[in-house]
């Protein structure tokens, strides 16, 4: 689940503005090092990225609907209160990044890392995850209503409050993550086949109702 790098990247100097001008042009960015960027409200609508590290940026309130990134290392940017709807992610690595508020819904994360994340209040609604693990990272009360889980792990990851509505959680390992007053259906057919601890359990089964004596 590691971006693919070249030894070498090329530093932009001019991070923001020519990341501006690729995504205006519609001319993918790739290879390269951008550093220390600070945007807010910018447009970087169907901006295309492949091979690049994008290190101690932070983009608010930023468009990035319809990006492409392919091999990109995130690492402690700041993306909250942008929006990423309908993006696609592959073998990106997010690490200490922070979204609160972020918009991610319908996108597309395969073969993706994320640690030590803060996504809280974020929306991941109709989101894909194909190959995705997440570790250490703070979801708590985010949307992540129709999502698709393939073959993705959490470890640790706080989900309390986190809407779920819609989304099956089978076969998904929740034993080390906080699940604190997750939000399900009536039915709550997202539970089941999920692996929680006796905790967990009686925290669910209070969830659905029941009276543990």
């Amino acid at each position: 689940m590691a971006p693919i790098l070249p030894d070498e990247l090329i530093v932009r100097e001019d991070a923001l503005q020519w990341l501006l001008t690729c995504a205006g042009q519609e001319q993918q960015a790739e290879e390269c090092l951008l550093k220390g960027i600070t945007a807010g409200g910018e447009n970087f609508y169907k901006c295309s990225m492949k091979s690049v590290e994008i290190s101690g940026c932070s983009f608010h309130d930023c468009d990035f609907e319809k990006a492409s990134f392919v091999d990109v290392l995130f690492r402690g940017c700041d993306f909250s209160g942008s929006r990423l709807t309908d993006c696609y992610f592959h073998r990106c690595a997010f690490l200490s990044v922070k979204g609160v508020g972020a918009d991610f819904h319908e996108s597309l994360f395969k073969e993706v890392r994320m640690e030590d994340c803060v996504f809280s209040y974020a929306n991941f609604s109709g989101t894909a995850w194909d190959s995705a693990a997440l570790n250490g990272c703070d979801l708590q009360e985010s949307y992540l209503e129709e999502c698709r889980l393939k073959k993705t792990a959490l470890a640790q990851v706080k989900l309390n409050r986190a809407n779920l509505f819609g989304t099956s959680l089978r076969g998904l390992d929740l034993r080390s993550c906080e699940i604190e007053s997750i939000l399900v259906s009536d039915e709550k057919k997202e539970l089941a086949g999920a692996v929680v601890d006796l905790y967990q359990a009686a925290e669910l089964a209070r969830l659905m109702g029941l009276v543990i004596r």
